[in-house]
C-alpha cells in the first residue's frame, strides 16, 4: 500500500501531539536583521512615525544559514505608533501594510504578507533593554520564484498553506538626550534610534506538524545518500 507525503506528515503530528503539546515552542522559520555590512536601524520621528532602514537581509531559514533563501532583502511597512503615555503602545502599518520578501538585487519577489496592528512591549528599564512588537502576518503567499528558488522554509511554508505567521520585532536601544529607555523616548515625544532584528514563526498548534515535514525531509536526505 502505497502511502503519500502529505499522510505521513499527518501521522506524525497526530502520534507526537500528545507527548510535545506542552514542549513545543513556535519554530522560527525565516530570521532577520540588517545586512551586516550595513548601519541599519529603526528610527522613531518623535511625533508618531516608526520607520526602518531598508536593508535588511534574511540571516537563516529553519535555523541554517546555507538555506537558499538566506541573504534575500525583507522589506517592512512604515508604522504609526499609537497608545497614550504610560499605557501598552500599538504600531498600525502606515500606508502600506506590505512585508516582502525579494532577491538580493530586488528584482524577484519571493514572498509577500500582510502585517496587522500588533502590542508593543517595552522591556527593560535602562538603554540595554529591548522594545518587542509581536503581530501575525496574514494573506502569506509564496510566489513561482519562491517556490522554484530551492528554499526549505520557503517550500515548507507553501507546502503547509497556512492562514498566517507569528511576526516579531526586536528593537534594541531608545537613549539618548533627556531620556534613557524606549518607553521614556515614547512618552515624552523624543526622536531616537537603535538596531533591531525579528524573525518569521509558524503558529505553535501547528509547530508539530512542522517538526513532522522536517523529519520527513531529513529521511529523504539521507535515502539520497545511499
Amino acid at each position: 500500500m502505497k502511502v503519500s507525503i502529505p499522510c505521513i506528515a499527518a501521522m506524525i503530528a497526530i502520534v507526537t501531539a500528545p507527548m510535545l503539546a506542552d514542549t513545543v515552542t513556535p519554530q522560527r522559520v525565516i530570521e532577520f536583521s540588517p545586512a551586516p555590512d550595513t548601519a541599519g536601524e529603526w528610527h522613531y520621528d518623535g511625533a508618531g512615525v516608526l520607520s526602518f532602514d531598508q536593508d535588511i537581509a534574511v540571516d537563516a531559514a529553519l535555523g541554517s544559514n546555507y538555506d537558499a533563501l538566506v541573504g534575500a532583502h525583507v522589506f517592512l511597512p512604515t508604522f504609526q505608533v499609537g497608545g497614550i503615555p504610560s499605557a501598552p503602545y500599538t504600531l498600525t502599518p502606515l500606508g502600506s501594510a506590505d512585508i516582502v520578501i525579494r532577491s538580493a538585487d530586488n528584482s524577484t519577489t519571493y514572498m509577500t504578507g500582510t502585517l496587522g496592528m500588533g502590542d508593543l512591549s517595552t522591556i527593560g528599564t535602562v538603554a540595554g533593554g529591548f522594545t518587542q512588537f509581536q503581530v501575525d502576518i496574514t494573506n502569506l503567499f509564496i510566489t513561482h520564484e519562491g517556490t522554484a528558488l530551492g528554499s526549505a522554509a520557503l517550500a515548507i511554508l507553501d507546502n503547509m498553506k497556512l492562514p498566517s505567521l507569528d511576526f516579531e520585532l526586536s528593537l534594541q536601544g531608545g537613549s539618548g538626550p533627556g531620556y534613557f529607555t524606549f518607553a521614556d523616548m515614547l512618552d515624552g515625544g523624543f526622536s531616537g534610534g537603535g538596531g533591531f532584528s525579528g524573525a518569521m514563526s509558524v503558529p505553535e498548534p501547528t509547530t508539530i506538524a512542522l517538526l513532522g515535514l522536517g523529519g520527513l525531509a531529513l529521511i529523504r536526505k539521507r535515502r539520497s545518500l545511499y
